[in-house]
């Protein structure tokens, strides 16, 4: 029995798919692809122990999430509007991004929230220069993955030194990316937002986070 066994079933039958914009209604349910895309990403747990999750702990604080602050001090933030995992045009900017500081694969881990004890929970290792297309190709997985606009997730690279939380069940959704100020010129670059997003954005931030962000 594989890691990933009870995704293949559980997701096939998912109540998302009549919500989903990868995977039209029709087309949802293929569990060939569905095994195929986890063969190919799923980072097992012997790896993401030995690894993974030593990398995360450097970068989030663990057992927090919003309202709380998750980054470990050290880290300034940019925060964007969340929703889901990624839609496109903010997972190409977040992979010029690691692209530009040399990352080779980055890390997907689902974190836990009070009403997914009782669904498979995602744990994923991607190659940084995977398409788009690519991505999606899982059929209900890569659905799911991108799209349940409700699971929360942490996003890493390699180095330990910059890290994604996806915040979509906080009462406004939201992306909150954290970086040494190394990399601020870097993220900055590739995050930029128009002002009229930022002032609605800065409204919905905690506390803790107004404290921190320029």
């Amino acid at each position: 029995m594989t890691e990933f066994e009870s995704h293949i079933e559980f997701y096939r039958l998912y109540w998302h798919q009549h919500f989903s914009k990868v995977v039209p209604e029709d087309n949802w349910g293929d569990s060939k692809l569905a095994e195929e895309y986890l063969q190919k990403y799923w980072l097992p747990e012997q790896e993401y122990l030995s690894f993974w999750k030593r990398i995360q702990d450097k970068i989030f604080v663990h057992g927090k999430t919003l309202p709380d602050l998750i980054y470990h001090s050290g880290f300034e933030m940019i925060v964007a509007n969340g929703g889901c995992l990624f839609v496109e045009e903010d997972f190409k900017q977040l992979q010029k991004a690691m692209l530009s500081i040399g990352e080779m694969y980055f890390a997907v881990v689902q974190n836990t929230q009070e009403y997914t004890n009782d669904e498979p929970m995602f744990r994923m290792k991607f190659p940084v220069n995977i398409t788009w297309d690519e991505l999606t190709s899982g059929n209900y997985i890569s659905a799911v993955l991108l799209e349940m606009s409700l699971n929360e997730f942490f996003v890493f690279g390699e180095n330990g030194n910059w890290g994604k939380y996806s915040a979509n069940d906080y009462k406004r959704p939201l992306d909150i990316i954290g970086f040494k100020p190394e990399l601020a010129h870097i993220f900055q670059e590739h995050f930029r937002q128009p002002k009229e997003d930022q002032e609605e954005i800065w409204e919905w931030l905690p506390q803790e986070y107004k404290e921190l962000i320029k």
